[in-house]
Parts: C-alpha cells; structure tokens; sequence
C-alpha cells in the first residue's frame, strides 16, 4: 500500500468490499454525523450569545470569524471534531480500563491507593470548601505514581511517525556493530526518510526504568527508580505523550481527567478481577484495546466485578 498513490488509497478504502472497511466507512460516518451535530449544537448556541468556553464551542467562534485566513472548510472543520472525539475519549478511557485491570491484579497497589484517598477525603472534610482541587490531585504521591506507571506499562499509542524534513544525523546512545566488525556511533537519516519509533520499546527500557521494567511496579516512581539521564516527553521522562514540538497538546488536560477518575472511583469502589479478565490481551486497534482471549468478535471489553469498598 505504500507505494500505491494517495487518491488511489482513498479510492480503494472507499469502495472495496471488506468487512473490515465497511465496519471503518460506518464508524466514519457516525463520527462525521455527531460531528455535524456538534457543530450545529454550538453555532445555535454562539448565536444565541450562550457560547461556552470549551474547545468545540471555540472552534465554532473563531471559524465564524469575518478573516477568510483562519476559517475552515466544512471538511477541515469536521475532520479537526473527529480529532478532538478519538483523542479526547478513546486514548482516556483506555487508559483508565488497563490501570484498573493492573489494580485488579495487584490489589495490594488498589488497597494502598485507597488508603491514599481516604486520607485526602478526610484532608478535605476539614476544610471550608470541601472540593478537591488539580493541586490536591498532584499532590497525592501514589495515585501518581500509579498513573505515570500506567501510562509507562500500557501506553495506548502503539508508535510515533516522523519523516526527515531535511537531511540529518542521528548520534547513538550505544554504539551499533556492524557484520562487518565496524563500529557504528551515528546514523545518516537522509531526507523524506519515514521512521517508526516505538513508544512500548522506549517504555520499557531497562537502562532509564530500571532492571524490572517488563513488570508493573508504581514504586519505582517512589525509590527514584527512574533514571533522570534523559528528558523524553512531557511527563516523568515517557513517550507516552510523544515529545519534542509535537508533544501531545492535550497531555495536561488527560492526565488530569485520569486524577479525577481514580479519586471518583478507586476510593468508594473495588475492583476484582475475573475469570475473562485472566485472559485479556492487548490488542492494536489504532490504539492498544483489551481484548478477552477466544472472543475477538466481541471487540474491546473487560469484564471486572466490581462491589463497594469497605469503609474501614
């Protein structure tokens, strides 16, 4: 497919009959319609002077701007809506499903995670607004911790793709040989070279994670565990956001969600595993999606029971 021209690749994807790109042209359309509504949604609402600050609702206001230099076509502005609908859900959702598999299966790490929040809830009670606010959140050291070793362990990206805008030079930490018995310190990356990085490989690297790095360990964030010998990333030297000027914009804003969503269910709640839950794997759908062993038709699914926590 590769070498196949672009229009033709559309060409191909809109009209060939498989399942798997019918299954894709319907999932297409149901984005593109909510998409519609969404945008009508909040153009009825920003004439109306009801506008609200969110992102969509900012997007509809600077596109009915009168500068012909920063509106967008129709296609532009449902395509960036189908953006902001696959990254701001299925990439946070995701997560959340393999941090709460992991607690399921280490439920030491869930009952002092609880522990955890217990405590801020108590922090909180004696103060005159009892709402917690992000500073509290990033304030709570092992909800951290298990959230950035979630974020290292299951990272729902599976890779980053660059192509060289010009001609470059790649220096190696570790020195490659070559069949030839040379001795390879640097790599010629010349330009319009495609490169495939793989952010679970980076993950995992045992020279900055530390020798246990193939294992799910939140005390590693704890014991200095990580090796401060690079600066990868926007958060706790993980690609798991990418990096450099291409940085996930909305990292700050997910990680935040997730704070939220551990405290909201991790303190009333627990989680335990389950016979199907035994058998989940990952699975790439775009993004890493668990998938019960045996029942791949069912599609992304983690079948956990779930009971009230007791309050002791």
């Amino acid at each position: 497919m590769a070498y196949i021209p672009g229009p033709i690749q559309e060409l191909l994807g809109d009209h060939l009959p498989s399942k798997k790109l019918f299954h894709a042209r319907n999932t297409a359309k149901l984005s593109t319609d909510v998409a519609k509504e969404l945008v009508n949604e909040k153009a009825d609402a920003y004439l109306q002077g009801r506008g609200n600050r969110d992102i969509l609702s900012l997007l509809v206001k600077a596109n009915a701007s009168d500068n012909k230099n920063i509106k967008l076509t129709e296609e532009e502005l449902l395509g960036v809506m189908r953006v902001v609908i696959l990254a701001g859900h299925e990439t946070t959702a995701n997560t959340l499903s393999w941090m709460l598999l992991e607690l399921t299966r280490h439920p030491e790490v869930q009952t002092k995670l609880r522990e955890e929040i217990a405590s801020m809830q108590q922090t909180l009670q004696t103060r005159v607004v009892s709402e917690y606010t992000a500073a509290d959140l990033d304030s709570m050291q092992y909800l951290n911790a298990v959230l950035k070793e979630t974020l290292r362990y299951h990272p729902v990206a599976v890779n980053v793709f660059r192509q060289a805008a010009k001609d470059d030079v790649l220096p190696l930490s570790k020195p490659i040989k070559l069949t030839s018995g040379e001795m390879l310190y640097e790599l010629p990356i010349p330009k319009g070279q495609r490169i495939i990085a793989s952010i679970g490989g980076y993950n995992r690297n045992k020279d900055i994670f530390g020798k246990d790095a193939h294992l799910f360990n939140p005390e590693r964030w704890l014991n200095s565990g990580v090796k401060k010998t690079t600066s990868v990333g926007a958060l706790g030297n993980l690609m798991t956001f990418s990096a450099g000027i291409r940085t996930c914009i909305g990292w700050k804003f997910a990680v935040t969600e997730l704070q939220t969503f551990i405290f909201e269910l991790v303190g009333p709640f627990e989680f335990i595993s389950t016979p199907e839950s035994q058998k989940i794997r990952r699975e790439a759908a775009l993004i890493m999606v668990p998938i019960v062993e045996g029942q791949v038709e069912k599609g992304a699914q983690l079948p956990l029971r779930i009971r009230v926590a007791s309050r002791e």
